[in-house]
């Protein structure tokens, strides 16, 4: 197999975010023809988007609860730090109780919120990357310039601004902590713990958890002042692969699958555990992720790590994560929205609900800083006493509305369809890629113009070294020789990015929709009929989170074990 040499696109920037917005578009008129919202039933909050007017008040309000949460002393659960740690110390990626555990999480901070703030109507606005844009830029997404503004970024004054502060404040604290409690029953300890879920993570002391906050060299966890988010007001826009990845296209993609794990993240046996990830994990939310953190790829494929929280673990210190995961909760309740009117499922089911279900989550604290009663996944599956519901936003548009619903329900009758390829070459090496031949039926591989017609998903098994969580690794199909690894190429798939810190232990699934690029190779006669599917996995420049350091060739080796199509 040649070599995947990154070139300059012939096409300009400008002109590709124009095309894909226009084909964005017109992919969810055509495909989607109902256009009117699902109605969601009365609640008493109401989550707005960021931009809307309406949000001013609630975004204002926000501002005050973070402003006590930063001066509560450490010793308070609530404390602006003690709730990142949180999230450091137990959340799940990469795996089924993704969505699920992100719901409790930000579910109880938005009521201390509501309880710090001493605004009774407080619900968490939502950041819709998908149509939110660079108001400079309206072809660029971005972080919106009010989120720039007093304590809504983490480089405000009030925050910590050096690591040895941090851990001044806080290590006796997190030491006195219950979280270090042994607990055992019937003489053998108890794994259903907060220590037994340390544990899992490899967490054994406060020592090996300020390792990871501060001394791991493979990046760090805390970030100063001048690095505390990588985006800036001056230059708040995504870079090329990020705007793909929250592209309306995208976007439609990752609402399209029929199950509960395709939809959310593979299965594990624990929330420990990281397995994979679907589109929604994988694309918008990892590359959000990381692209705020400072981890960029400029657009001739160089990347370089700038710093920034929300890169890793400690992520929930910059204010913008809970308004990122209040739009990934959104886009799981549209999904479900979707999934009842076609009559699908919308959890796991079965013998695959109880072991979901049953998953504990013993950190999260209420509005007066106890610990919850609500301690398993099942009682987050679904938005229940919380309470609350969306304004609607991107993607609403997958529900299908009157006359649609007999079209798509008659879709739904065909099964999902499984299609192995055929591995050629499974090492990914510097400057070379891995490969497979995907022979698919004619019928599957035309542009998805209707409810009825497929969506089509790679999902994509590589075996990486234990430490390469910061390997990327770019999707291409039926790409000639030196084809550009950027999304301006129309063979460009999609990115494989993982987000934060994971000891990997075992190989990992990445689902990428193929759609996108099958209607932009055949637009360009580039699709032979009767002809197998090529697909590459081919190795970009490697970014280290939270490693400060200039762009770098770094060698990276991984192993496909296999590419599986879906249709969907």
């Amino acid at each position: 197999m040649q070599a995947k040499k990154l070139h300059s696109s012939s096409m300009s920037r400008r002109t590709f975010l124009k095309a894909t917005a226009a084909v964005a578009t017109a992919a969810g008129a055509a495909t989607l023809p109902f256009g009117q919202t699902y109605a969601q039933g009365t609640t008493k909050y109401r989550r707005l988007n960021l931009l809307n007017p309406e949000a001013k008040r609630t975004i204002n309000s926000y501002k005050k609860a973070i402003h006590v949460m930063l001066r509560l002393p450490p010793e308070d659960p609530r404390n602006w730090y003690r709730i990142a740690l949180t999230h450091t110390m137990d959340c799940p990626h990469g795996n089924w109780w993704f969505l699920v555990w992100h719901r409790g999480y930000i579910g109880w901070f938005e009521q201390i919120c509501r309880e710090l703030s001493g605004d009774p109507s407080f619900a968490l606005p939502y950041w819709d990357w998908t149509e939110n844009t660079d108001p400079k830029n309206p072809f660029q997404p971005g972080v919106p310039d009010v989120m720039f503004e007093d304590v809504l970024t983490p480089a405000h004054p009030a925050y910590i601004g050096q690591s040895s502060e941090f851990q001044a404040r806080l290590r006796e604290v997190i030491a006195r902590a219950s979280y270090w409690k042994r607990i055992y029953t019937d003489g053998q300890f108890d794994d259903e713990t907060q220590y037994g879920q340390l544990l899992a993570r490899g967490v054994r002391s406060p020592d090996d958890l300020w390792f990871d906050i501060l001394d791991d060299p493979r990046g760090l966890f805390f970030f100063d002042q001048a690095h505390a988010r990588g985006l800036t007001r001056e230059k708040p826009g995504f870079d090329e692969k990020t705007t793909k990845a929250v592209s309306l296209q995208t976007l439609l993609a990752a609402l399209s699958p029929r199950d509960f794990t395709t939809f959310n993240s593979p299965k594990t046996v624990g929330h420990s555990g990281l397995t994979g990830f679907g589109v929604l994990e994988g694309q918008p939310h990892n590359r959000v992720h990381n692209c705020v953190g400072g981890i960029f790829t400029d657009e001739k494929g160089r990347t370089t790590d700038s710093g920034g929280f929300m890169q890793a673990n400690l992520s929930p210190v910059d204010p913008l994560f809970f308004l990122h995961h209040a739009n990934i909760d959104r886009l799981w309740d549209v999904w479900t929205r979707k999934q009842q009117a076609l009559g699908y499922p919308v959890l796991p089911e079965g013998s695959d609900y109880k072991a979901w279900s049953d998953e504990p989550f013993l950190f999260f604290v209420d509005s007066k800083g106890q610990p919850v009663t609500k301690r398993t996944a099942g009682d987050y599956a679904t938005i229940g006493d919380f309470n609350y519901s969306y304004q609607p936003g991107s993607g609403e548009q997958i529900i299908p509305q009157g006359l649609a619903i007999a079209a798509a329900k008659a879709a739904a009758s065909a099964r999902i369809e499984h299609f192995n390829a055929q591995i050629t070459d499974s090492t990914v090496s510097a400057g070379d890629g891995a490969s497979g031949d995907v022979a698919i039926p004619p019928a599957l591989l035309q542009a998805r113009s209707r409810l009825d017609e497929p969506i089509l998903f790679a999902k994509v098994t590589v075996a990486l070294p234990p430490l390469g969580h910061g390997h990327d690794f770019a999707v291409l199909v039926n790409a000639p020789d030196n084809a550009a690894i950027d999304p301006s190429s129309p063979h460009y798939a999609g990115t494989l990015s993982m987000f934060g810190h994971h000891i990997v232990h075992a190989p990992v699934t990445f689902t990428v929709p193929l759609s996108g690029a099958l209607a932009a190779i055949r637009e360009g006669n580039q699709l032979k009929a009767g002809a197998p599917l090529n697909i590459q996995v081919v190795p970009e420049k490697m970014a280290m989170p939270g490693v400060l350091t200039a762009t770098r060739d770094v060698e990276t080796r991984a192993e496909v074990l296999s590419i599986v199509v879906e249709s969907h």
